[in-house]
């Protein structure tokens, strides 16, 4: 009989959750059920690997899901991400992110986005091409949520009905050129941190992008970004 697992709230989102050591080789096997679409196979490997009971594996893999800094990434995905989370650190969160008393789904994006910090932010509440609340935020909001949307830009698709998300965060980037508005509103630090994620997305999630027929947002959200020198 296995002992009961080590539960703590998560710093980040403050959710209760089991903790478990697994190696690279075994959350890569995880995550690779997820994306095919079982939560159960992969609360399966967990337990093999960890020795766990099931409701134990249950509670790992959905705070995994709920939760985006229990991902673990690589460590060229942590140096672009700490660069981001020091060009945007001290943008407050903002009273209301969008221009709420408009129509109803300004008034729904915006109780959805007010309801998170961009910590407890999920995969879900950031909807799809077609209902993206990140499209009627303000340059303010993109920027209080920027750590957020880029680590999930950095997530493999592992959210069924919802897509990879970095196709969304490079139509949001690529909007108009040269005259974005979220470029026109970031300082020349923001801008460079920005423009280093898009360099990075190109240099390694290419296999991505192009099998969601998103390089030409890329492309344009790079002549974009790109620093005058």
């Amino acid at each position: 009989m296995t002992s009961p697992a080590v539960v703590l709230p998560c710093r980040h989102c403050g959710a209760l959750a089991p903790r478990f050591d697994v190696n690279d080789e075994q959350f890569q096997a995880i995550v690779k059920a997820i994306a095919a679409g079982s939560r159960t196979i992969a609360a399966a490997e967990l337990r093999h690997f960890a020795q766990c009971s099931e409701p134990e594996a249950r509670a790992w893999v959905d705070h995994l899901l709920n939760c985006l800094y229990a991902w673990r990434s690589a460590e060229a995905d942590e140096q672009v991400l700490r660069d981001i989370d020091l060009a945007f650190a001290n943008i407050a969160k903002p009273k209301h992110f969008t221009d709420f008393s408009h129509c109803s789904e300004c008034k729904h994006h915006d109780q959805t986005l007010r309801s998170k910090t961009r910590e407890t932010l999920c995969r879900e509440d950031l909807g799809t091409a077609g209902w993206d609340p990140v499209t009627f935020s303000s340059e303010e909001g993109i920027a209080y949520l920027f750590p957020a949307l880029a680590r999930f830009a950095l997530l493999p698709d592992v959210w069924s009905g919802y897509g990879w998300y970095g196709s969304q965060l490079l139509s949001h980037l690529s909007y108009d050129g040269g005259s974005n508005r979220f470029l026109a509103w970031c300082s020349p630090a923001q801008r460079d941190a920005v423009y280093a994620l898009l360099k990075h997305l190109s240099a390694t999630r290419r296999f991505v992008i192009e099998r969601g027929l998103d390089e030409n947002p890329l492309e344009a959200a790079l002549a974009a970004w790109e620093p005058i020198s």
